[in-house]
Parts: C-alpha cells; structure tokens; sequence
C-alpha cells in the first residue's frame, strides 16, 4: 500500500484509536503500521498530547447583559401584570359586569403563555379579587349597609364563604383560558418537532 494514503488513513483513525473505539481488526492493523513507521510512531505521540487552551477575552459583559435583561423582564413583568388585574377587576362579577367571562379567560390564557405554570394562573385570579370582595364586605358593614344585628363572626364567615364564592367562579373563566393556552402551546410544540 502507498505509504501517503496509508498516513493519511492513520491520521483519520487515530482519534477513535485514541479513544479505544476502534474494532479489534482495525486496531491491529492500525499498530502494525505504526509500529513500522517512526514517523507514524512520531504522530501518535503528538497525537495524544492535550493542546494549550487559550483564553479567549470576550467585549460582553455577560454578567451585565443577564442582569439587564432580568431588569427588563421583571419591568415587563410587572407591568403585565398591573394591566392584567386592572382589566379584570374593571370587569368583575363584583361590578355588576358580565365582561370578567371574556377578561378572565384572557387574564388565565396570558398569564399561562407568559408563565407557563397554573399557579401563577390562580393566584393572579384569585387573590386580588378575594381581597377586594372581603374588602368591599367589611367596608358596607362599617358603613352599616349590612344588616349589623348579625354577629361579627358570623358576618366575617358568611363574608369569606361569599368572596371565596365569587372568586371561584372568576378563577374558573382563568382556568378555561389557561387550558385554551396550555393546548397552544402543545399544539405548536407539537409542530415543531
């Protein structure tokens, strides 16, 4: 065999022979030939010394960059979530409106799409309202708007029992969008594939 294409053959193998990922019959092969070349036998030994590693000085500023773009997405964050309670309080059930059906269900359908976890989906639709419920409850029975010849704890249970009533039906329309989200998400994850 010409010697130039048989280096060359050597060369190609000798990281999987480095590696001890060859067959046997290669790797039998492959030392007769070293073994008859000094300069093959040269080659692998440079072969299997590790290369200097270079540090390689990079213009970005990583830590920098990840701590302004967790700036920005907390702002956006916030701000979402602002917009998100504002709307669904302006449509609740507790204003004598009927929009919380359509608000809801986008507030639980963007929600899931920005977060992507059902929690975060309760919670957003589920705590402003409760308090607001219990808030607006406590307000009109010191403002004596409530019958007050029924006792305290039996208002405040009554009260708890109700806003978590209200509530519950608002955090369904959230849920139904969350799902409506959640479906989404599988199905263009699904494509993507």
């Amino acid at each position: 065999m010409d010697k130039h294409p048989t280096q060359a053959i050597i060369e190609d193998l000798l990281p999987l022979y480095n590696e001890g990922l060859l067959s046997t019959e290669t790797t039998t092969w492959l030392e007769e030939q070293i073994q008859e070349s000094e300069e093959l036998q040269k080659l692998v030994t440079q072969s299997t010394i590790p290369l200097d590693k270079e540090e390689i000085d990079s213009p970005v500023q990583h830590d920098k960059m990840i701590t302004t773009i967790k700036r920005r997405l907390a702002l956006y964050q916030l701000i979402f979530v602002g917009l998100s309670f504002y709307l669904a309080i302006q449509t609740s059930l507790l204003n004598d409106s009927f929009g919380f059906i359509l608000w809801y269900a986008v507030l639980g359908l963007l929600t899931y799409l920005f977060y992507k976890d059902i929690k975060i989906v309760f919670y957003v639709s589920f705590i402003p309202i409760f308090i607001w419920s219990i808030g607006g409850n406590i307000a009109d029975y010191m403002n004596g708007q409530i019958d007050t010849t029924v006792s305290l704890g039996r208002f405040l249970y009554q009260s708890v029992m109700g806003s978590t009533l209200v509530t519950l039906i608002h955090c369904l329309f959230a849920f139904i969008g969350s799902l409506i989200g959640f479906f989404y998400l599988k199905i263009r994850n699904g494509e993507d594939q």
